[in-house]
Formats: C-alpha cells, structure tokens, sequence
C-alpha cells in the first residue's frame, strides 16, 4: 500500500513539472478605439487590427503597467497578489518586444517621456481575469478543478494620433503544476512569448490564423 501511495505520490510530481499554461478562448472580450478581437490567431489569441497599419513603421513602443479589472477580485489578499503579477507582465512584454528586434526601443513607459508627435507606439491594456485557483484541488481532484487563470486585453496605440491600431485579448488556464504566483507568472510569460511571435509574423505581412 505504502510503495502504491508513493508510486501515485511521484506521478503527481512528475505531472507538475512538465505542465503549464494552456491558450483558451477569452471571454467577455472589450471593444477599445472601436475595435473588438474577434479574429483568432494562434499565438496572440484574438486580434483586431485597424486598417492601413503598419508595424514596420514604429521605431519605439513604450509599455505601460496593466490594471487587474477582473470584478471577481473582492478581499484584499486578491487585490495583493493582483498588485504582485501585474509588473511581472510588464517585465516580461519589455523583454520579450525587445528581444524581437523589431523597434529600435522598447521601454517601460516609467523610463522615458514619450512626445505627442512621435511616430511611436503605446502598448496599453488591463488584466480582465485573475485567479489564484487551489493547488490542493489542481493536484488531487484534477480534469481543470482549482485552475489559476489569467486573461489580458491589449491595445496598440499610435502615440502621434491617439488611435487605436491594434487590440488583442489572450487567455490561459494553468491546471497542474507548482503554486499559484509560478502558474501566474508562467502564463504571462507565455502570453508575452507569443504576442512577440505574433508581432513578429505579422511585420512580415502574415495575417492572424488559427
């Protein structure tokens, strides 16, 4: 019984360390600047793009930190962990668009006064869904109980008009694995990741596909 319960105990762990975050379809998606993602692509989720832009023409794309708006976070230990995983998305969407190389600079808004005029781009957005889940339920009741997720809005904005050129919505669901902050900051970095893929497609004039 005891080598049973270990045998049992030891898939669990090895379940957890090749698991992570998996893409699903956002809900309840924002219209922002007239746009609303509804076009789906396999890496950035969903994608609205206003017509005649384009990428190639940025040289800075300045990154703003991402409000947690989801109405689900009430008590304050949510309000702490939302204010804790918010700059790590910002973090990673720095490094990430730079290591891209498709702007000349890629800065977190805090670090340089973007003028007006400039032929630039603002990257602004809210985290719509924030959830911890439960680790005790993700790992002994399984099939997506105690799931942290996490879900974040974009908007690409052309800093000398005002317009918003972009929009995207993401979505990730983290059902087994380590603690909730590590299945969080997992799937920010995931998201991150491919929006870069995406931005990356997408100077080369491929349009979003599933």
């Amino acid at each position: 019984m005891l080598r049973r319960l270990g045998l049992l105990i030891l898939a669990f762990v090895l379940a957890g360390c090749g698991a992570g975050a998996i893409q699903t379809t956002p809900d309840e998606v924002l219209t922002v600047g007239g746009l609303k993602p509804n076009m789906k692509d396999k890496d950035a989720g969903l994608v609205a793009i206003a017509p005649g832009f384009d990428l190639k023409k940025y040289k800075l794309i300045a990154v703003e930190k991402f409000p947690v708006t989801d109405p689900a976070v009430k008590d304050e230990d949510d309000r702490r962990f939302g204010a804790k995983m918010s700059p790590v998305f910002q973090v990673e969407l720095v490094r990430r668009l730079r290591d891209t190389k498709l702007f000349e600079q890629v800065v977190d808004i805090s670090e340089i006064q973007v003028a007006p005029g400039s032929q630039a781009l603002r990257l602004e957005g809210v985290i719509t869904r924030l959830g911890r889940g439960d680790r005790a339920l993700r790992m002994w009741v399984g099939g997506g109980a105690g799931a942290a997720r996490a879900q974040a809005e974009l908007r690409f904005v052309d800093v000398a008009s005002g317009q918003v050129v972009m929009a995207t919505a993401d979505r990730r669901i983290a059902k087994v694995g380590g603690s909730s902050t590590e299945l969080v900051e997992e799937s920010f970095d995931d998201m991150a990741r491919d929006l870069a893929k995406f931005l990356i497609r997408l100077s080369k004039g491929e349009a979003p596909k599933d």
